[in-house]
């Protein structure tokens, strides 16, 4: 004798998924019944299996005799069918959800005035008071920094020391470019919010009090150099 044989009604294909673990099973079925083979021919069966609501139970030989259960004489032979493995005839299903999922609550991102200094990384200033500047400062003072040009006629500078002229100056949080005087009402949106818009590093992003912002790319920002200055146009 080489295995045992299980037949169950069609309709508990479901009480088949206790026992989709155990190890080489094969199923197939075949009118309104439900085969299961691969068990061993002697020796106790696992609680589960024998636990299956079975309708009739076999032991076959080489030949695909079957031999009911305790019986010297067969009474059939297993019939040709498209087994498949237990896990693929019984396949897993997630479980359908209770409820439905709510995405979680969006979180406003505002600035708020702030009583620590922090020093200045960025200005944004007018293009002419920028290239008048250039004109006179010293070679050193240009090399730290570097700058780009609006289309609205503004420059913004990056680097220190920043130069001595009017407009808007900004600190750096994490590749973020904030007002001087303002910072984050979460002090954790920083880098949150930089992973979002910077891209790695490859742009700056530049706040307003509002909450609104420029994206400026690092590709966009040139060396201060006076030749460079003096050819820029807008």
């Amino acid at each position: 004798m080489t295995e045992r044989i299980l037949v169950l009604a069609e309709a508990q294909r479901a009480a088949l998924g206790t026992v989709r673990d155990q190890p080489g099973l094969l199923v197939a079925a075949d009118a309104g019944q439900l085969w299961l083979r691969g068990l061993p021919a002697t020796g106790p069966l696992p609680l589960a299996l024998r636990q299956l609501p079975a309708l009739a139970a076999y032991v076959a030989d080489a030949a695909g005799r079957l031999f009911p259960a305790g019986r010297p004489t067969p009474t059939g032979r297993l019939p040709l069918l498209a087994w498949q493995p237990i896990t693929a005839f019984v396949p897993l299903e997630l479980p359908t959800a209770a409820l439905p999922g709510q995405p979680p609550a969006l979180v406003p991102v505002r600035l708020v005035p702030s009583a620590q200094p922090r020093p200045g990384a960025a200005l944004r200033t007018s293009l002419a008071a920028w290239q008048a500047y250039a004109e006179t400062a010293p070679a050193v003072r240009l090399a730290c920094l570097r700058f780009a040009v609006s289309s609205h006629g503004q420059a913004l500078l990056l680097g220190t020391p920043l130069p001595p002229l009017p407009g808007q100056e900004y600190w750096l949080a994490s590749g973020l470019l904030l007002p001087a005087g303002f910072e984050f009402e979460l002090p954790i949106a920083a880098p949150l919010v930089a992973a979002q818009l910077t891209h790695g590093g490859e742009r700056f992003v530049l706040f307003e009090a509002t909450g609104q912002y420029e994206v400026v790319p690092t590709a966009q920002l040139h060396p201060a150099t006076r030749a460079a200055i003096r050819l820029t146009f807008i």
